[in-house]
């Protein structure tokens, strides 16, 4: 993988999530399309920004920061929050995750699979014997056979 900043890497992993704040009213339309620029160009953010527009995920990694006695803002700290920590707290409907019903707490996880197909900005990506449509515009480089993350309808990151 490639040298990523803290805030680069967070905004890839929290920028699907950014559509739930839209239809909830905490953000407007022109906060979205900026993000989404931000995440394409990956641009770095603001710290600030970040933890102000996404605060429940930062009392999350702040958690996880504590267990693993490093600062909150660490690469390895989102990467492991993201990664093995984000499901649980779906899991145990933390926060705003007990208003949302199963199905939805179930797009909302991050999973790790194998890009099978892909057609434009469309990837099919197989994980734990399911697979799932995702836009690559997070990862357009993606390509069949790549191992990647995804999250809610988003391919994420790779990996080799």
């Amino acid at each position: 993988m490639s040298l990523i900043k803290p805030e680069q890497l967070f905004l890839k992993y929290s920028y699907p999530c950014a559509h739930v704040l839209l239809e909830m009213g905490s953000i407007t339309e022109s906060k979205l399309e900026e993000l989404k620029e931000n995440v394409i160009k990956n641009k770095v953010m603001l710290q600030s920004e970040l933890e102000s527009l996404f605060p429940a995920a930062f009392r999350r990694i702040k958690e996880v920061a504590k267990k693993m006695n490093k600062t909150y803002w660490n690469v390895d700290v989102i990467r492991k929050y993201f990664l093995e920590e984000h499901n649980n707290y779906i899991d145990e409907r933390d926060g705003g995750y007990a208003d949302f019903g199963k199905t939805f707490r179930e797009f909302c996880k991050v999973f790790k699979g194998t890009v099978v197909s892909k057609n434009e900005n469309m990837l099919t990506v197989v994980f734990e014997n399911q697979q799932r449509n995702v836009f690559s515009d997070i990862l357009p480089k993606a390509e069949i056979g790549d191992i990647v993350t995804i999250h809610q309808g988003f391919a994420v990151e790779k990996f080799d």
